[in-house]
Parts: C-alpha cells; structure tokens; sequence
C-alpha cells in the first residue's frame, strides 16, 4: 500500500489556503494538489493555524506544509521546493490613511504582524525602532489594525488584500507594492521526505509550461 502523506496548511490565508464548504481550497492547495496527483502521490491536506503549522512539521504531525514563505531562518531548519508564487510583504493601514512601502516611515510606530509569520522577524531586525504587536493570525491583525492597538499591519499582499476585503470591506487599505519579495514554496522538514520536493520540482515545470500553472493561478488572484 502506498504511503498516504500528510500536508498542512494555515486557514485562512486567502487566496492561497482556505477552506471552502469545510473542504481544503485555495490556490496553492489546488496547485500542490495537482502536482501530488500527477505524481502518483497519495496525500491529504490539513488546515491549521498559522502558529500551529511548524511545531506540526517539525513535530511529524504533518510530513510537508503547502506553502511556506522562504526566509534565512526557516532554511535552516526546512527545505523549499521550487517557487510556487512570488508574492511579498506589505503594509496596510485603515482606509484614509497612506499605507507606505518604505518601512522608516514607521519609525516610533506600532505595526501588527504575526509573530510566527516571515515579517516579524524582519522588521525586528532591520526596524528596531517599530514596536511590534502580535496579531497571531491575519484575522487577528486587521482586528488590531481597525481597533486602532497598531498605525499598521505588515502583511502577506495577496493574502492580505483578500482577507481585508472579506473581513473590513472598504475599511483598510494595501501598499500597491511590497516593501520585500517573499517567494513561497512547499516545504519539507530537513529530515523529511525529500521525494515530495523531487515530485513538486518535476511536476510544477510541467505545469507552468502547458498552462496549468497559469489556469489555477487566474481563479483565484483577482
């Protein structure tokens, strides 16, 4: 019998990872999926939350993660596929007020941002004089943002764009660029099974090139 390999994800982060119908869905759970069938793998994926998603890894409770933002420190510990989408960091701020891609402008301020996600870290070490505050999820953040505990959030674009949108229409509003690229790719743990990299690597060429890649991408970024 064949292995059934075990892939977590953080809910929500739209549009890339949801749960739609109480089903796994979303971007990168469609692609990953494609590519996983496609190479005779069996698997199944499970949603978690943002700060459960590398104790599970590192802890075998998964055997991979979907998506992952690369960043130094997580390669210490994990190993990255190809890039599945390069997305970035950015900032958001209430609707009214000028998101701004150059992070100095929030010196002496507070920004939100999770603290297991790729952004704290980086602000922590190159904007020491931003106050940090821990908004645990995305939800999490934008309800600190529009409870007015943060001048900013500093978020996944893609993702922070469609869940602003969902949660606080018309409330908050995104950076138009990033202030950083954060590449995101499926990830194994450095002791974990490296044929799923291998699968992902081999099969995500083939569906960029044939427009599979490119299909799945237009149904869910807008």
């Amino acid at each position: 019998m064949s292995r059934l390999y075990q892939i977590g994800y953080d809910v929500p982060f739209e549009p890339f990872g949801v749960l739609k119908n109480g089903k796994p869905s979303g971007m990168l759970i469609e692609l990953t999926g494609h590519l996983l069938i496609r190479a005779g793998m069996a698997h199944e994926f499970l949603s978690m939350t943002l700060a459960e998603t590398e104790g599970a890894l590192f802890g075998g409770r998964v055997d991979a993660l979907a998506f992952k933002g690369i960043t130094a420190e997580r390669l210490k510990t994990m190993i990255f596929s190809e890039p599945l989408i390069v997305s970035g960091a950015a900032t958001f701020t209430l609707t009214g007020t000028t998101p701004r891609a150059d992070l100095g402008a929030y010196a002496g301020k507070t920004l939100v941002t999770p603290k297991k996600g790729p952004m704290w870290a980086h602000i922590e070490r190159h904007h020491p004089s931003i106050a940090l505050v821990d908004g645990d999820s995305y939800e999490g953040s934008f309800n600190a943002l529009v409870g007015g505990q943060a001048d900013a959030a500093a978020l996944n674009l893609h993702a922070g764009i469609a869940i602003a949108n969902r949660l606080f229409p018309g409330q908050v509003t995104s950076a138009t660029t990033p202030y950083t690229p954060v590449t995101i790719a499926f990830a194994i743990a450095k002791n974990g099974p490296i044929e799923l990299i291998a699968a992902i690597n081999r099969d995500l060429a083939i569906a960029k090139s044939d427009g599979t890649w490119q299909r799945i991408h237009d149904r869910w970024v807008r």
